[in-house]
């Protein structure tokens, strides 16, 4: 039987076929699929309709095949076991773990949106951060111990990686309306009254390249008041120990009407904050599905 007759069959009929094969009679067939028999006996009618072949011969023990179905029954088993393979794969990446260099900070806001739809288009699938106190994720990944690094790009990743960046987040220094009357300041300051004032950041980015960057980019040197970490720095800025140096998305989201954006008079805004998404080139099924998803969320 050619399987050009079977292009345009669909497949629930072929589905009854091949129970009615295995199990010899109607009722049986219809008991193994969870069907009525004459909606299983209906459909193996609409078969033989389409393919222009008797399949079946009622007998006393049910149904005896017919030399087309013989002929039939191989290909149609073949392609239900193709078919239950691809299920049972595309099941497993759909399952497990996969582990990301990820603060949990950026997890919950800069890739908010992200980790949001795909928990939920795949939520047998756990999300497992891992925090590297100097934010090197790249050597986390070089060791195996995630899946992904989501990083600022403090060093170039090895050739035994792909890496691509993600949409970039703009920057902000910011105080509150205390801060700002108790050092006679405005809404508008210039780069050398910022500097004089001190500037809260997380403590090991003194030594990283988001001081340096933003140090470079003015050409100036900062007063720096140090954090343990990045929602410590957040929170010295808003208790008015010092200026704030943000993601204008994150204080947007604040609604909180004490937060005063700062901006330079003399200078250009700081530079948006870029981040890249780095992992091995040989990536499990998993963790491939993950990266798509990521991609088309960015359109990248």
């Amino acid at each position: 039987m050619s399987v050009e007759i079977l292009r345009n069959v669909n497949l629930n009929l072929l589905k009854s076929f091949w129970a009615v094969y295995k199990t010899g009679g109607i009722n049986r067939a219809a008991k193994l699929l969870e069907m009525a028999p004459p909606t299983l006996s209906h459909n193996i009618k609409q078969l033989e309709k389409q393919i222009g072949r008797k399949l079946f011969i009622a007998s006393k023990k049910g149904s005896d095949p017919t030399g087309e179905a013989t002929a039939l029954f191989p290909m149609v088993e073949s392609a239900f076991e193709s078919l239950l393979k691809f299920d049972e794969q595309l099941n497993a990446t759909n399952k497990g773990t996969i582990r990301i260099g990820l603060t949990t900070m950026h997890a919950s806001f800069l890739l908010a949106g992200f980790i949001r739809e795909f928990r939920v288009k795949y939520p047998d699938v756990r999300l497992e951060y891992h925090h590297h106190p100097g934010h090197d994720y790249l050597a986390m990944l070089e060791k195996n111990e995630i899946d992904v690094a989501i990083h600022l790009g403090l060093r170039e990743p090895t050739g035994q990686m792909h890496n691509f960046e993600l949409p970039s987040h703009p920057m902000v220094f910011f105080t509150t309306r205390k801060f700002v009357a108790q050092h006679g300041i405005g809404a508008e300051i210039t780069l050398e009254k910022l500097t004089e004032l001190p500037l809260v950041v997380f403590g090991l980015m003194k030594t990283r390249s988001v001081l340096t960057k933003l140090e470079g980019f003015y050409d100036s040197k900062f007063t720096v008041v140090e954090a343990l970490t990045t929602h410590s720095a957040f929170d010295m800025a808003m208790h008015g120990q010092g200026i704030g140096y943000f993601f204008e998305e994150y204080l947007d989201a604040q609604s909180n009407d004490q937060i005063i954006k700062l901006k330079l008079k003399d200078v250009p805004s700081p530079p948006n904050r870029v981040y890249s998404c780095a992992y091995n080139k040989k990536p499990s099924s998993l963790v491939s599905r993950f990266i798509k998803e990521l991609r088309d969320f960015y359109g990248l």
